[in-house]
């Protein structure tokens, strides 16, 4: 494939990353609000992965989450490598170097013997000579920057592939050649990789052919190894239809825990968001009068932290060959005896948000009256820009809603 095929190849990779189906409105304030208290990339990939994939049952790793952001990465990365170098030489010879004189002592006469000095050293006939030696020293800055540039594209490489080897295992073939080749010879193969500043960039860009082109690269792997989890998240998730649901999710969360600090509510981080079944309630929550609730993200796990049995999981007991897995809400805020306020998120066209998140939230209003609380309300959250305004029904006592994010307030758990 030739670079102008290869390079096409990316683009339409990205073209589909971006318009595979409508861009539903993600409630990026909320999510913004979930980021703020972290600290890692890791973190991100950890709570993405926690989140359920209702109708396929798909249970993601971090790992898994992290090779989805790479993919869009390496796609952006292949679209820049358009007019670059194509053989190792192109970017040693492009290397400015300077010399250095080192000096040694050697058992026999070598290249760059100094005989006066050898004699001066240990007299003559000399059972020992002096050695002077000139080395060429590269750029460190250009040397430092190309390895650390080449690291990075090789780390995302390898998880892209995972995801797209057909469409991406020839995108700018011979210009990766050329600098998977030179990383391993001298003088990069003794270099670390340090990522480079803003200055060290912008010196880059001033530096001629090859380097105004690493500089983009540059720049753009740099940006992306940025604590900034939510520029992170907004360039290189958001893109990706598969995590962009998963975001919704976490973003309805950091909106409902917006909206109870504003409400004067006291929280109280206790758990990471992850994927794993065991454990309680991520949250606590100290309402204004006093009382005490738990917020939980994926509540699946409410019946053996409350110790009560689930429903359904009596009822498919040895109905399949398989266990089953106990179903729950997305999120909820419940005060075990007193009430539970249970959130579907559903990011989605109409049908998405009306069919089956009515279906599931009965069905968790349901069990929580059968085994948990008294009362209970579900609350059916879909993207702003498909919940035209905010509806309510009430089926045999409890309110059963449909919102918005930006609705969210005004259902928040009565004090």
């Amino acid at each position: 494939m030739e670079l102008g095929q290869s390079t096409a190849a990316a683009h339409s990779m990205m073209v589909d990353l971006n318009s595979a189906s409508h861009k539903h409105e993600i409630p990026e304030d909320g999510l913004e609000e979930v980021l703020r208290g972290w600290s890692s990339k890791a973190q991100l990939y950890d709570a993405l992965a926690g989140v359920a994939d209702d109708w396929a049952e798909v249970k993601w790793s971090s790992l898994e989450i992290q090779q989805r952001a790479h993919r869009v990465l390496y796609a952006k990365v292949v679209e820049l490598l358009n007019g670059w170098p194509r053989k190792s030489t192109d970017w040693t010879d492009a290397l400015p170097a300077s010399s250095r004189r080192t000096r040694r002592v050697s058992s026999s006469p070598d290249p760059g013997t100094d005989w006066v000095a050898s004699a001066v050293r240990r007299g003559w006939p000399a059972d020992e000579f002096v050695v002077n030696e000139r080395s060429r020293v590269p750029d460190q800055v250009m040397a430092t920057s190309l390895s650390w540039t080449i690291d990075q594209i090789a780390k995302i490489q390898k998880d892209a592939l995972k995801l797209e080897r057909e469409s991406l295992k020839n995108a700018a073939k011979q210009e990766l050649a050329a600098l998977f080749t030179v990383r391993k010879q001298p003088p990069l193969e003794s270099s670390t990789g340090i990522r480079p500043t803003r200055q060290d960039i912008i010196a880059l860009r001033r530096s001629g052919a090859p380097w105004t082109h690493l500089a983009g690269v540059a720049e753009l792997l740099a940006d992306a190894d940025k604590p900034d989890l939510m520029e992170f998240a907004r360039r290189h998730l958001l893109p990706d239809d598969d995590v962009r649901w998963r975001l919704f999710h976490l973003g309805t969360l950091g909106v409902l825990l917006k909206g109870l600090r504003d409400a004067g509510w006291k929280l109280a981080n206790l758990r990471p968001l992850s994927g794993t079944k065991k454990g309680g309630p991520n949250y606590v929550a100290e309402s204004p009068d006093g009382q005490t609730w738990d917020i939980w993200f994926e509540a699946s796990r409410i019946w053996d932290y409350y110790n009560v049995p689930s429903p359904y999981i009596g009822l498919m007991e040895g109905v399949f060959a398989s266990d089953a897995d106990p179903v729950g809400a997305d999120l909820a805020i419940i005060q075990k005896g007193v009430a539970a306020h249970l959130f579907e998120c559903k990011y989605g066209g109409a049908g998405e948000v009306r069919r089956k998140g009515y279906h599931q939230v009965t069905t968790y209003v349901t069990e929580a009256l059968e085994q948990l609380v008294p009362k209970a309300q579900g609350i059916v959250v879909g993207p702003d820009d498909v919940v035209l305004k905010a509806a309510e029904v009430v089926l045999d006592g409890s309110p059963i809603r449909v919102v918005g994010p930006r609705h969210l307030r005004s259902f928040l758990p009565e004090s």
